[in-house]
């Protein structure tokens, strides 16, 4: 099977489509930040004073632009914001959070997901990396004007 096609029939899946954020999509995010938690404490901290309700938004709003960053292969305004707001100068989320971000995402997929397999978790690591790869560069450094 298509890893591209897999991604897509499981994101459906576990968070649905179309804009706004479904019940099994606030279901997911909900539970991806629980075990994102739970992973550190410097994690907890970052969010310490985040409307959580919001922040469900903002997620969802950001995978987007990970996913675009993957099909499009190029950045974009949003994505920019992102890594200038999450650089060392601003949050400072250290380039290892991501992982531990992305490892709490598949865990999330494989908890909520009722057909995944190691193929799903693959292609949802294809999707995800490149955009994280992103961010990651941009702790150091500044992200050129578009």
């Amino acid at each position: 099977m298509h890893l591209e096609r897999m991604f897509d029939e499981s994101y459906e899946r576990v968070i649905g489509h179309g804009i706004g954020i479904s019940e099994s999509g606030t279901r997911f995010f909900t539970r991806f930040y629980e075990i994102f938690f739970a992973k550190s404490e410097l994690v907890r901290e970052k969010f310490r004073l985040t409307d959580m309700s919001q922040q469900l938004k903002v997620l969802q709003k950001g995978m987007y632009q990970l996913m675009s960053f993957y099909l499009m292969r190029t950045d974009n305004d949003y994505l920019q914001s992102i890594a200038l707001t999450h650089n060392r100068d601003h949050y400072d989320i250290h380039p290892e959070l991501y992982e531990l971000w992305l490892e709490s995402l598949l865990q999330t997929v494989a908890e909520l997901d009722p057909d995944y397999h190691e193929e799903i978790r693959l292609a949802w690591q294809i999707v995800m990396t490149p955009g994280i790869l992103y961010l990651k560069y941009y702790h150091d450094h500044t992200p050129a004007a578009p």
